[in-house]
């Protein structure tokens, strides 16, 4: 034999160890190249009803579903239910109250898959020594903080419009959402519109005796966070819609059993958290949000469709809306 035919018989030998070695690594990883992108904008920073998630990640359940998910922090219901809509983001966790106005007026397209806390945890936070006894009217020319674009500011309208006022008899101040707590710590006789399982909190935690009130008491009974998919993805790709939703739900399920499971794998995913903050949202969400008598029986984030008919009928009235047919807003197709 030739040198030069040993010399190409030993190059012919190497490219076939290469290819067997490349071939050896793909099959190996078929997994890894069939998985879906999938990103999922919070409502607003990362609160205790996001744990779930963050668990479902960290067991590797999305993973084992041919789904690669990420969390990615919103700034309010309205910004997240326009990325969505948008499809610069797959899934959304938004306030189904702000996401009705918006297919409501603007004929936004999409609609909500499964809701998670199935009443409404906005409200009006206050100081123990404020003298408030809970009268709208009571806090008229007061100092009320919120925030451009989120559910809570849009909602207060309508919790005002139970006692004939509106937000100018306030002394309304929109401020970034980073900036809305700390202005109302150093406001003294102020107010500030947040949820229950985030803005509540965090307030909590510099000031332990502060006080909420939910615009539930005012007449305002809606829905809570729940989560929001274009209408495009629900018709083109219904499998992963409904992929995501059950998966989302088993990582529930499990919260349910082991919810400290649920706060460990939110800070694996970031890190600077307050453990006491996602404890005690998911402790509300958990036992006072996940479930209402009508949806008793059912499976995590389906929704009753008489609540949906009452809910429409409060924002009618107090947001002058012009509702749709239910079934513009929501389905339990994904949940059933």
């Amino acid at each position: 034999m030739t040198k030069q035919n040993i010399s190409m018989r030993r190059l012919v030998g190497s490219l076939l160890v290469v290819l067997s070695v490349a071939l050896g690594d793909l099959s190996g990883s078929d997994h890894a190249f069939a998985q879906t992108k999938v990103v999922v904008r919070t409502d607003f920073k990362f609160n205790g009803y996001v744990s779930p998630l963050a668990l479902a990640i960290d067991k590797g359940f999305y993973k084992a579903n041919g789904l690669d998910v990420s969390i990615e922090l919103g700034q309010g219901s309205a910004t997240t239910v326009q990325t969505v809509a948008s499809g610069v983001d797959t899934f959304g966790l938004a306030d189904s109250a702000t996401a009705v106005l918006g297919i409501s007026a603007q004929n936004v397209p999409i609609k909500i898959v499964s809701v998670y806390n199935q009443t409404g945890t906005m409200g009006l936070i206050y100081r123990a020594d404020s003298g408030w006894n809970g009268d709208l009217h009571a806090l008229k020319g007061k100092v009320v903080i919120s925030s451009a674009g989120s559910a809570d500011a849009k909602l207060l309208e309508p919790t005002l419009a139970a006692a004939q006022m509106t937000p100018d008899d306030l002394q309304f101040q929109l401020v970034d959402f980073n900036a809305r707590v700390p202005l109302f710590l150093q406001t003294p006789n102020s107010f500030l519109t947040g949820f229950q399982t985030g803005d509540y909190l965090r307030v909590r935690a510099r000031m332990p005796d502060a006080k909420y009130v939910p615009y539930a008491k005012y007449g305002l009974v809606v829905y809570g966070i729940g989560l929001i998919v274009r209408d495009e993805t629900i018709s083109t790709s219904p499998d992963l819609v409904k992929k995501f939703a059950a998966v989302t739900r088993q990582g529930w399920e499990l919260a349910a059993k082991d919810p400290e499971s649920a706060i460990a794998a939110s800070l694996k995913l970031y890190p600077d958290l307050s453990p006491d903050l996602l404890r005690e949202g998911l402790k509300i969400s958990l036992e006072e949000q996940l479930h209402t008598p009508a949806t008793a029986g059912h499976p995590i984030g389906w929704t009753d469709e008489g609540g949906w008919i009452k809910m429409l009928e409060v924002l009618k009235k107090y947001s002058g809306i012009t509702a749709k047919a239910p079934s513009a807003y929501y389905t339990n197709r994904f949940v059933e």
